[in-house]
Order: C-alpha cells, then sequence, then structure tokens
C-alpha cells in the first residue's frame, strides 16, 4: 500500500476512533431506510465458539437459567466451509481472507466476514452485479465479530471504526 493510501486511511480511522464517542444515529430499518435483501441475504451469521474468560451458551432459553451475570452468546461470522484459501487463484487471485489487511482487530476474528466478501464477490461476478451488497455485507459481517468480541465498550468503538475502513477501502477500491 503506498504511503498516500496508509496516511487516508489513517486519518480515517483517527476521525472514526475520536468521532466515535458522539451519539450516533440508529441503524434499525424504516420504510424509508429498509434492510438491503441482497446485504441481508450475503450475510449468514452462526453461533461462535465461547470466548475464554466468558460463560456464553448459545441458547437464550438456557441463558435464563443461569445467572443474571451469564448471558447469551454473540452471533459470529465464521468461514464458510466452501471456502478455498488460495492467494493465487485465478482468474482473480482474492482467496487470501483480508488481502493486505490484517485479519482481525486483537480479539475480533475478520477471516470469516473477509472470507465471505471474497465468495460474495466471486457470486457477484458470475452474476455480473455491482458489489455493494457484497461492501455491506463485509461491514456488517465484521461488526458482528467486533461484537462478538468486545461487546460494548471503547474497544468495541474502536474494532467497528476500524470496519468502517475496511468497508470504505473496498468501497472505493472498486468505484
Amino acid at each position: 500500500m503506498n504511503k498516500f493510501v496508509t496516511g487516508v486511511l489513517i486519518a480515517m480511522l483517527t476521525a472514526f476512533a475520536v468521532g466515535s464517542f458522539a451519539p450516533t444515529a440508529s441503524a434499525t430499518p424504516t420504510e424509508q431506510y429498509p434492510i438491503d435483501p441482497a446485504a441481508a441475504q450475503a450475510s449468514t451469521v452462526y453461533p461462535g465458539p465461547a470466548l475464554p474468560g466468558r460463560d456464553f451458551v448459545a441458547d437464550p432459553s438456557v441463558a435464563q437459567s443461569k445467572s443474571a451475570t451469564q448471558a447469551a452468546a454473540a452471533p459470529f461470522v465464521t468461514v464458510p466451509s466452501n471456502y478455498v484459501y488460495n492467494p493465487n487463484l485465478q482468474p482473480v487471485a482474492r482467496h487470501d481472507y483480508c488481502t493486505s489487511s490484517p485479519d482481525s482487530y486483537f480479539a475480533a476474528d475478520f477471516r470469516g466476514p473477509c472470507a465471505r466478501h471474497d465468495l460474495c464477490y466471486d457470486a457477484a461476478d458470475a452474476a455480473g452485479r455491482s458489489y455493494t451488497a457484497c461492501n455491506s455485507a463485509l461491514r456488517t459481517d465484521m461488526i458482528t465479530n467486533c461484537a462478538y468480541a468486545y461487546g460494548s465498550g471503547v474497544a468495541y468503538t474502536t474494532c467497528v471504526a476500524t470496519a468502517d475502513i475496511y468497508w470504505a477501502a473496498v468501497t472505493l477500491a472498486h468505484l
């Protein structure tokens, strides 16, 4: 990555991290801004494994029988079983998780979202569609894994800012 792009990404991360402490708008779908069905279809979420030090349960009915301090497991976006890691795949070498970017934000694993993004691009190419839904699903999936890893707080906020930067990078790369 050249120095200019790196500088822009660092500036965006700083802006997102500093700006994320201000009140933000809700992401709840409305009649004016409904959920994009293509993005929803491109993103499939699965319960993830428990993180070390956390006592999560995948079944909410079981969580009710646990103490009040223990909650149901957050969803986790996994690497699909049909994904083949192969950075040399032809005609387009993109089956390499998050390409030149880190595959995680500390505890937040981005391999699943990036693998699904690669597969979504493959499907979009085959169908002659744009990558817009794939890029939206990437951001949503990364945020899902941020929530799984951090729940809330400053680490979650900076993880979401990182997801926003990944989304901006892939969106700008394919304008």
